[in-house]
């Protein structure tokens, strides 16, 4: 069995070990340093540069590019949004719905997605949408109309 003191030698060398080794490595990184500092600055990027973004210097805008301009056109969709749907449907039935009623409801008007579950996944955002905005209300898991 080994004493305490073998034990506390044996580390203190081991220590004495690691240390020397890791100045060694410290004086390899240090003069490592030293050479790149030393070329980084005599040396000149040969490379291209690549092309700039944005307008020329010294190019001109025009006063109608800075002119404020119409309000945007709005969508000519026919049929309108999800939301105007879901109102729509809300406000013919007078009572509140579940979202799966809902939803199909809202499937059996429309002819053009085939998937129902598709279909469903198009809904559900616009729902989440209009609670947060307040326009639709959930309570005891039913789709209210906001007041």
């Amino acid at each position: 069995m080994s004493t305490l003191d073998q034990i506390v030698s044996s580390n203190l060398a081991m220590l004495k070990e690691q240390a020397a080794s890791l100045e060694k490595s410290l004086h390899f990184v240090r003069k490592a340093i030293e050479l790149f500092e030393s070329q980084n600055g005599s040396q000149v990027t040969t490379g291209k540069r690549g092309r700039k973004r944005g307008r020329k210097p010294g190019s001109i805008v025009s006063k109608a590019a800075n002119a404020v301009k119409a309000t945007p056109q709005t969508r000519k969709r026919k049929g309108g949004k999800h939301i105007d749907r879901i109102i729509a449907v809300l406000k013919e039935k007078k009572t509140p719905m579940g979202s799966g009623e809902l939803i199909d409801s809202l499937f059996k008007k429309q002819t053009k997605d085939k998937d129902k579950k598709h279909f469903g996944t198009l809904i559900y955002p616009t729902l989440t949408t209009a609670y947060k905005n307040k326009t639709l209300q959930l309570k005891n898991g039913e789709i209210h109309l906001s007041s």
